[in-house]
């Protein structure tokens, strides 16, 4: 496996941390799977005091025999994650049916609400946007509670959107600084889509659930 997060809850006090820790990561299987639904992942929640032994060299993935190039869009590149709070929406799907509809009846079908409901690129916590394909209600494999979104992975950051920093609205379509700002982690999931991994609302221990979109 490899890691896809490492956050910690003096930088995210909005994780519900179990008891007792306060440094949660994130890791998958970058192997073939039949479909990305299926790829194994893990969540450990740990306590950073209890982390003394940092690897100087982590770990990388034994592919050989794979196809060339095949993975790359599955392991992240190094980076540094700089927090920044957003308000969003929840998906339209995710609202009780009578405010849907006056939704709705407010957006006439031109789509409004869709692009600034759900803020796009890698994120913590919030809703994910489920405009190609069904929403999943996922339930805790464990005790069928609900599910949460922990942390959102994606293919490319605003992706040149209202949700695009104004430090980089600068930057010129297909220039190398703007590649870099839309696709910092050279991560690809799903086609060009995104992917949320989901922990149980009643006890963050219990499995994990990835879905992609």
């Amino acid at each position: 496996m490899v890691a896809v997060g490492q956050l910690t809850a003096a930088d995210f006090p909005e994780i519900a941390f179990p008891r007792g820790t306060d440094l949660v990561q994130i890791l998958w299987c970058v192997g073939y799977h039949c479909c990305p639904q299926h790829a194994p992942c893990r969540v450990v929640w740990r306590r950073a005091a209890e982390v003394t032994d940092v690897l100087e060299a982590p770990p990388v993935p034994d592919l050989e025999g794979e196809l060339p190039g095949f993975y790359d869009g599955a392991i992240p590149r190094p980076c540094v994650l700089h927090p920044e709070r957003v308000t969003e929406y929840p998906w339209h799907q995710e609202l009780p049916a009578d405010l849907r509809d006056r939704l709705w009846a407010w957006d006439e079908g031109k789509g409004l609400y869709d692009e600034v409901a759900t803020a796009p690129g890698f994120k913590v916590g919030g809703s994910m946007d489920w405009s190609v394909s069904d929403m999943a209600r996922l339930e805790c494999v464990t005790c069928a509670a609900p599910t949460v979104l922990l942390l959102q992975a994606d293919s490319y950051e605003a992706a040149g959107g209202r949700w695009q920093p104004l430090e980089e609205r600068h930057l010129v379509f297909g220039t190398p600084e703007y590649e870099r700002a839309e696709h910092p982690t050279g991560m690809e999931l799903a086609r060009g889509g995104h992917g949320g991994f989901f922990v149980c609302s009643a006890d963050p221990e219990h499995p994990v659930l990835f879905h992609s979109h």
